[in-house]
């Protein structure tokens, strides 16, 4: 691969990593839908789905919405993505990169301010293989080791409890 094909893969797998990022941030779960083939196969740790087998394919509407579940609940979230790691030398072309993730409640959501108490951050990276569809690079393998997490982790609990009471009045 030449030089040229290399930094334009490199720009697509970023633009895969910011769109997964905006999306999640900002609850745009058809965005986030976008960045992944039809099947994929996820490594994300029994904490973020017990129900994954990194080996057998898992449908992507049925992981976005397990994402939704997971943290749509939080007032806030920020994702940062950075440290891009481009490999070319695998049966896929591959990305990895750093992840810094802060999820807030806000204890008043008329004023966004929040204390230690409200937060909970996860520092991570992730390893996405990609391949071409329909003209576009598209997530079909990821991978999230979590280094650490600091902050109050009893807010993922509260953030899913939040996403399923608005399911239910929703369907009253």
């Amino acid at each position: 691969m030449n030089e040229t094909d290399f930094l334009q893969l490199e720009s697509s797998f970023r633009a895969s990593y910011y769109a997964y990022a905006e999306g999640l941030d900002r609850k745009n779960w058809q965005k986030v839908r976008r960045c992944f083939a039809d099947e994929l196969y996820l490594d994300y740790g029994p904490a973020v789905d017990p129900t994954v087998s990194p080996d057998k394919p898992k449908d992507a509407d049925e992981w976005v919405s397990r994402l939704r579940h997971n943290i749509g609940g939080f007032d806030l979230t920020h994702h940062v993505i950075t440290n891009f790691r481009v490999d070319v030398s695998g049966e896929l072309p591959s990305c990895k990169a750093y992840m810094v993730a802060d999820h807030i409640i806000f204890p008043d959501a008329s004023m966004p301010v929040a204390g230690p108490e409200d937060v909970i951050t996860v520092i991570g990276e992730y390893t996405n293989s990609y391949q071409r569809i329909g003209g576009k690079w598209k997530i079909l393998k990821s991978r999230l080791e979590v280094f650490g997490s600091k902050g109050n982790l009893d807010l993922f609990a509260r953030a899913m409890e939040r996403v399923a009471n608005t399911e239910v009045s929703a369907a009253l």
